[in-house]
């Protein structure tokens, strides 16, 4: 009821509201927190042209929270067709603004009769407003209830909680309530935040991504505060903060790079999921030509790990058993179970554009060809029921990898042929802007934000030579010249660390010993004799569809790395797409590993003006590989694997120069 008289007051005692805008926008304190801060201060910078104009913000605020640009009297309806829901507008017929919704309306509509700062009635005909709250034509601007909400109620829209008389007793619902509105879509649906070098200049974007929360008589934030103090958390109100700007490093040559056309994207118009509707098992006849036999490959095997003190004198044979699933008991089988589980499969991965017929999924299912099982014969014995469903469950593992290798090639033949060649600029989705650090407000911290500064002062003013030069315990700022931009920050220990940094994207093993190997490489001179004097760039690429480069092929594959070879003579250029990784527990056969032949399928087929290539690079020994024992040198050369213990680096090279011919 407090609420709702003082939305009444906002409407009534408008000069009085008027004189509160004028102290907000000037900045003055009129709330603080127990250090004597204004909880305000800044908030309101975003509408500092409305100082001086009250009357102008007053009547934004009528128009935009209340729909009623002309003001009016507050009216309270009890929504009879909607159990628990009273609507609120302004004026008799006004559209509603907000929505009441707790457990006995009647009481609460019979107490706010009794009010004479609103006018209260019944309405018998007025469908339900709560369930509508998060469709995009919803009126509803701010919703009243009881603690119902903490829990089985999701929505994108909040942005601000009011709390009253919470805190006492109610931990875990306050954390709950919290994650009501820590839930935020993002751009492009990243689920996160922006930081601040991406937020477009002058939106204020940050002010609508902050969850805001305020209380009275709510003991809550301190009591939420202390338990994050004691689980090792400081909250982020007392948090030191350092953000800063990269430096572009963009040479006068233009280099170029795949770009899938806009509008062929997932769900973009021109889509494979709006333009394509498959059917499980039926490749179509437009591209049964030019795609791979498509195959699934399950290992069953377990995966040991053993040590010997006798020298190996040579690699042992691939000892591994292949066996088909037993089709005498395929009858036994629940298929109505296997078609729901794979169409369960199917709609988690939002494959909406393909189909299932549950008696073609059986007539593919009792063929073999299409699968090679890797299994001891001995756990494909049958001694009871259960181990019938252990083949059934075995069959469906298998029966969603083809799918999704299905899925996958065909996806691949249809963005293919839509690629397309772009120049490299600062707007590229991979070109960084910035990094932001929260730091711990305690000596060590302090410290480190020095440091920090430190760092932000040479990278701004563009004194590349000095930052070459930056130390700090467990933290390396990366300038490598080749680099598209500098520093390129690492972590080398961020669990240890008095800090957190955004974004985080460069803090595997592998990444970090190729930069540095290149780095070296270069530094020592060996770089240029290996690229035959060619200039070298690189650019680590984002790792997500709305950003980077990446392959529906591999299963959206974005590797690590964008590098170009560019001769300064004949201007050729040859791009390659480079992913250092641990490839220990990586099956062979996955889809990653036959990218190399997909961008070369690409490069042919739009006629490409660049030389593609693809890399892995196995952090990982070639004696410290799994079930490969028969695979040579020559296989892993093939498949474009280096390994990274080896001399990879002018193999690479050498490689890549290779083809140079451009189709």
């Amino acid at each position: 009821m407090q609420v709702v008289r003082f939305l009444a007051f906002f409407l009534n005692q408008v000069e009085e509201v008027q004189r509160w805008l004028h102290a907000l926008l000037e900045d003055k304190a009129q709330i603080v927190d127990k250090h004597g801060n204004n909880i305000f201060h800044q908030r309101f910078a975003p509408l500092m042209a409305f100082l001086g104009k009250e009357a102008d913000l007053y009547a934004d605020i009528l128009q935009r929270l209340f729909h009623a640009p002309a003001g009016g009297r507050l009216h309270l309806s009890l929504l009879k067709k909607a159990e628990g829901e009273l609507a609120l507008a302004v004026g008799e017929n006004g559209t509603p603004f907000a929505v009441i919704n707790i457990g006995d309306a009647s009481s609460f509509f019979k107490t706010a009769e009794t009010s004479e700062e609103l006018v209260c009635r019944s309405d018998d005909f007025s469908s339900g407003l709560f369930t509508r709250i998060n469709q995009k034509d919803s009126p509803i601007h701010l919703l009243i209830g009881s603690r119902k909400f903490s829990e089985g109620w999701s929505s994108w829209r909040v942005s601000t909680m009011g709390l009253l008389n919470m805190g006492k007793s109610e931990g875990s619902q306050i954390i709950q309530l919290f994650g009501r509105g820590v839930r935020l879509k993002g751009r492009g649906f990243s689920l996160k935040r922006s930081l601040a070098a991406e937020r477009p200049k002058g939106l204020h974007l940050d002010k609508l991504e902050t969850l805001n929360i305020f209380g009275i008589r709510a003991g809550y934030m301190e009591q939420f505060k202390a338990y994050l103090r004691e689980e090792g958390i400081t909250p982020p109100d007392e948090m030191l903060m350092v953000d800063f700007k990269v430096q572009p490093n963009l040479p006068a040559v233009k280099l170029k790079t795949l770009r899938l056309k806009d509008g062929y994207k997932d769900n973009q118009k021109m889509g494979f999921k709006r333009q394509k509707k498959i059917d499980l098992y039926e490749v179509p006849e437009e591209w049964r030509d030019k795609i791979k036999k498509i195959h699934a490959t399950l290992d069953r095997y377990p995966r040991v790990e053993a040590l010997s003190t006798a020298a190996k004198t040579a690699l042992p044979v691939n000892q591994r058993e292949i066996h088909t699933l037993d089709s005498r008991l395929f009858p036994l089988f629940d298929w109505d179970a296997l078609y729901l589980q794979l169409l369960d499969f199917k709609q988690r991965r939002t494959w909406c554009n393909l189909r299932l017929d549950k008696a073609r999924l059986r007539a593919f299912a009792e063929g073999n060809d299409w699968y090679t099982l890797f299994i001891p014969a001995n756990a494909l014995s049958v001694l009871s029921f259960a181990d019938v469903l252990k083949q059934q469950d075995l069959l469906l593992e298998l029966l969603c990898l083809y799918t999704e290798v299905f899925y996958a090639r065909l996806k691949a033949a249809y963005e293919g042929q839509f690629y397309e060649t772009v120049l490299v600029d600062s707007d590229n989705g991979s070109m960084q802007n910035g990094y932001q650090f929260t730091i711990e407000p305690n000596d060590v911290g302090r410290d480190y934000e020095k440091k920090l500064l430190e760092l932000k002062a040479l990278v701004e003013s563009n004194r590349i030579r000095e930052a070459l030069n930056w130390r700090a315990p467990q933290i390396s700022a990366i300038c490598f010249p080749a680099h598209l931009y500098y520093p390129i920050m690492v972590l080398e220990d961020k669990d240890n660390l008095p800090l957190k940094m955004q974004p985080l994207n460069m803090n595997v093993d592998s990444e970090i010993r190729f930069v540095r190997d290149l780095q070296a490489a270069h530094d020592s001179g060996e770089l240029m004799r290996w690229t035959g004097g060619r200039d070298l760039y690189l650019l680590r690429n984002a790792a997500n569809k709305s950003k980077g480069l990446g392959f529906a092929l591999a299963g959206n594959f974005y590797p690590d790395f964008l590098l170009w070879l560019v001769d300064k003579e004949s201007g050729q250029q040859w791009l390659s797409l480079i992913d250092p990784k641990g490839i220990r527990q990586i099956d062979l056969s996955d889809p990653k590993f036959g990218l190399a032949d997909e961008v070369k399928r690409l490069q042919q087929e739009l006629k490409l003006d660049i030389c593609l290539n693809s890399f892995i690079l196995s952090v990982t020994a070639r004696r410290d590989l799994l079930n490969v024992a028969d695979w040579t040198d020559e296989d892993f050369r093939a498949r474009h694997i280096l390994f990274m213990d080896d001399d990879y680096l002018p193999e690479m090279f050498a490689m890549i120069l290779a083809e140079g011919g451009i189709v």
